[in-house]
């Protein structure tokens, strides 16, 4: 049996031989990044792709190549030119839809010519193709050239939001991962406001969802938003608020105009919300649907109003793939 001595001398050896080999590899990775670097193509190369084989897409090579580190972008930059796959006209040939590689290629067509002053939005895809587009550009190391720094993430609300004012001790409310659980306890039915604090920028875009958790058929629900922190408990009905409720009810400064088509909430139902250019939008993913109210106020806090026991709601932030199926 081996005595603690040669025992420690073992691990020691072991440690070595792998700090050795971790070196090395760091030593090769960086040859290769320099190597990469160091590799001269002609930018003005017009590159010919075939997408899918159903489309021919021709752009320059540093149009290509303009997502740097991105793997787009090393399958372009001319090292790798002979392990790209080709038709048989020797155009490069990418397996995939033809639709989405157009957009990626215009996009970064835009990106080129770009003003700083007025950035280039990310490109508006079906529905349909929303998510295989993400997907797509996830696997050409794209998503953040698209849409920016941590954008598989929920973005657009503000970081520390937080419940505040309810009108009624019924509501209780937890805060996990990002998401605020709001739930309408008690035995006795009436309605019970909340608002969100801080107050919305005016001058910015927001995007966040609902997620109707538990609410029975003909239960009563408002979501929307309001400016009056300290309404009373019938807060849909205050002058600064805008939103929709169950039974076709639409809410524009606190009256009830409904002529919009809108029916009512159901369980399950996730509804997504943007507030932007003082105009308020809510999809119903369930519906297919969408609605707006124009006009809203300056400074509006995300409001819910709860009538019976038992109703569970989620707000959370909307991600990227989100917005994108919401054509947003």
């Amino acid at each position: 049996m081996a005595s603690k001595d040669e025992l420690w001398a073992q691990l020691q050896e072991i440690q070595k031989q792998e700090l050795v080999a971790m070196n090395e590899k760091k030593r090769k990775l960086e040859e290769e990044k320099s190597a990469m670097k160091n590799f001269k193509a002609d930018p003005s190369d017009i590159i010919t792709i075939d997408a899918g084989g159903q489309l021919i897409i021709r752009a320059h090579r540093d149009t290509l190549c303009l997502a740097e580190d991105s793997t787009f972008s090393h399958m372009f930059s001319g090292r790798w030119e002979e392990s790209c796959v080709r038709d048989k006209h020797g155009h490069v040939f990418l397996d995939h839809d033809p639709e989405m590689i157009q957009l990626i290629v215009n996009h970064l067509r835009a990106k080129k010519i770009e003003d700083p002053t007025d950035p280039v939005l990310p490109p508006t895809i079906s529905k349909d193709k929303s998510k295989s587009f993400h997907i797509l550009l996830k696997y050409f190391g794209l998503e953040e050239f698209f849409y920016g720094e941590g954008s598989d993430l929920p973005s657009d609300l503000p970081s520390d939001l937080q419940p505040v004012a309810a009108t009624s001790s019924y509501i209780t409310t937890s805060h996990e991962e990002g998401k605020h659980r709001v739930c309408r306890g008690g035995n006795v039915n009436s309605f019970s406001f909340l608002g969100f604090s801080p107050a919305l920028d005016g001058e910015r875009s927001y995007f966040w969802k609902c997620n109707i958790v538990t609410l029975r058929n003909e239960d009563w629900l408002f979501l929307g938003l309001i400016c009056n922190q300290n309404p009373s408990q019938n807060s849909y009905s205050d002058s600064t608020s805008f939103g929709w409720a169950s039974s076709t009810q639409h809410y524009i400064a606190g009256i009830d105009t409904r002529g919009d088509g809108w029916t009512k909430f159901e369980q399950g139902e996730v509804l997504y919300f943007r507030l932007q250019d003082h105009v308020l939008t809510m999809h119903s993913t369930l519906k297919n649907l969408s609605f707006s109210i124009p006009n809203i106020p300056n400074d509006p806090c995300i409001h819910f109003n709860l009538y019976h026991n038992n109703t569970v709601v989620e707000l959370e932030p909307l991600s990227m793939l989100e917005k994108s199926e919401a054509g947003w």
